[in-house]
C-alpha cells in the first residue's frame, strides 16, 4: 500500500470517527434535554411532551444548552417559581451526567455482546475443524 494510499485511508477513517462522535454528541444533547424538560413540566405542570418540543425548538434556534435554560428560566419565572439560573445548570449536568452513564453502559453491554459473539464463533470453529478432522480419519 501506498503512502498516498495510506493517508487516504486514515483520513477517511478519522471522518468517519468525527461523524460518529458528533452523531453521539447529539444524540446525549438530545437525552439530556429530554430529561431536563420532563423535570421542568413536573415543576410547571405542563405536559412533559408537548414541553419537551417547545425546547427542542427553542435548542434547534441556537447552540447550545443557554437557549434551554433560558426558556425554562422565562416559563419558571412567568409561573412564579423562585429556582435560580444556577440550580437550573446544575440539574442540567446532573442529567448530562446521568445520560452519558447510561450511554457507557450500553456501549459496554454492546461490546461485552460482540466480544462474546465473537468468542462463541471462534469456539464454534475450532469444534468444527475438530470434527472434520475425525472425519478424515
Amino acid at each position: 500500500m501506498s503512502v498516498v494510499n495510506t493517508m487516504h485511508s486514515k483520513r477517511v477513517t478519522d471522518e468517519v470517527r468525527h461523524a460518529n462522535d458528533d452523531l453521539e454528541f447529539f444524540y446525549m444533547e438530545a437525552r439530556r434535554n429530554r430529561k431536563i424538560a420532563n423535570w421542568a413540566a413536573e415543576q410547571l405542570g405542563f405536559n412533559r411532551k408537548e414541553y419537551f418540543l417547545e425546547l427542542v425548538e427553542a435548542d434547534l434556534s441556537k447552540a447550545g444548552p443557554k437557549p434551554v435554560i433560558d426558556r425554562i428560566m422565562v416559563d419558571f419565572q412567568q409561573a412564579g417559581l423562585n429556582i435560580s439560573e444556577e440550580t437550573l445548570w446544575d440539574q442540567l449536568r446532573t442529567f448530562e451526567k446521568d445520560v452519558l452513564q447510561d450511554m457507557l453502559t450500553q456501549q459496554a453491554e454492546r461490546t461485552k455482546a460482540e466480544i462474546k459473539a465473537k468468542e462463541k464463533k471462534k469456539k464454534d470453529k475450532k469444534a468444527k475443524s475438530k470434527k472434520d478432522k475425525k472425519k478424515k480419519k
